[in-house]
């Protein structure tokens, strides 16, 4: 114990060491330093000793349930992140100071939504050039030039759109207008909607939501989400394909599934598909189009709603995003 002690003292984070009787064991120089720690608190309950009463209903909360628990919290205007082990004979907590991590985070939000606003409106003056000289111009030669620039257009505004739909998401700016869905007639908007993108690529679309299924949410976000979702499962699709939206209750959830039977993630990639821009196969998703933004917007509309998404997928056999939503 003496020799972890001596390490746990050496480190550049904070460390706090609980038993099982609630009591400080120890606690090192980076906690006192920065007053989350009172002196003299070994041998004391820790709920008398930290300054932070976050803290103290974190650690109280996982003591309780007999589990590993993380939560983020400010103090003397440091921002920091905690992470409390629970196992055996100690309770481990480590304190992490995320002040500057947090700092070149908004300062990257604030940046992409600037640039974005301000690309909002030239995009929107070119697209409107490029659709009246496209309706002026007989000769077939040049249409089909400035067909491909609205296309490349109409792909930068969409780039646009998404990026400030994410901005607002991650800074947690975004409100959500809460109500009772009914979600099969929202699936069914989002097939009208998609309909002809299907059609064109041989793709069958199935609402497998029973009548009357109802969500609590935010219609234009989860409309959004089924939207991004079945997008995708159109676009990665094989010809003759087809995509199955489905809904049931578990565990306290309402669980929305999307399955299709397309290409497939192979497994190495699963991890990092909900991260922005991650792409599987670069060549194959400019080939499709899309924005590489949509499924970190499905995971962080997810988690506005308290939720959650997951994927299974086999290559070769197609894929099914699963997001698990509070029913309250």
């Amino acid at each position: 114990m003496s020799l972890l002690k001596e390490f746990l003292s050496q480190v550049g984070e904070g460390y706090l060491l609980i038993d099982r009787e609630s009591r400080v064991v120890f606690g090192n120089d980076f906690l006192l330093r920065r007053g989350l720690l009172k002196e003299g608190f070994e041998g004391k309950p820790y709920y008398e000793c930290i300054n932070n009463l976050t803290v103290v209903k974190c650690l109280a909360e996982a003591l309780l349930e007999g589990r590993d628990k993380v939560c983020d919290f400010s103090h003397e205007e440091r921002e920091y992140s905690l992470y409390a082990f629970v196992g055996g004979e100690l309770m481990v907590v480590r304190f992490s100071d995320i002040t500057e991590f947090r700092r070149y985070e908004r300062s990257r939000r604030e940046f992409v939504a600037n640039v974005s606003h301000e690309l909002k409106t030239p995009i929107a003056v070119l697209k409107s050039l490029l659709e009246t000289l496209y309706e002026e111009e007989d000769r077939e030669e040049k249409k089909v030039f400035l067909e491909k620039a609205l296309k490349r257009v109409e792909e930068l505004r969409r780039l646009v759109e998404d990026l400030l739909i994410l901005t607002r998401l991650e800074s947690g700016e975004e409100r959500l207008k809460r109500e009772t869905i009914n979600l099969r007639l929202l699936v069914e908007e989002v097939f009208e909607l998609l309909e002809s993108q299907a059609q064109e690529r041989g793709v069958r679309l199935y609402n497998e939501v029973r009548e009357g299924f109802k969500v609590k949410g935010d219609w234009d976000k989860l409309f959004l989400l089924v939207k991004n979702l079945v997008d995708n499962a159109i676009k990665y699709n094989r010809p003759d394909g087809s995509v199955e939206v489905r809904a049931y209750q578990r565990d306290g959830s309402a669980v929305v599934e999307v399955s299709d039977t397309g290409v497939g993630i192979p497994r190495e990639h699963l991890p990092f598909i909900f991260e922005r821009f991650y792409r599987v196969e670069p060549s194959r998703s400019r080939e499709r189009g899309g924005t590489g933004l949509g499924l970190s917007i499905v995971k962080h509309i997810a988690l506005s709603h308290g939720g959650k998404v997951q994927v299974e997928s086999k290559e070769g056999e197609g894929s099914t995003f699963r997001v698990c939503l509070p029913l309250e």
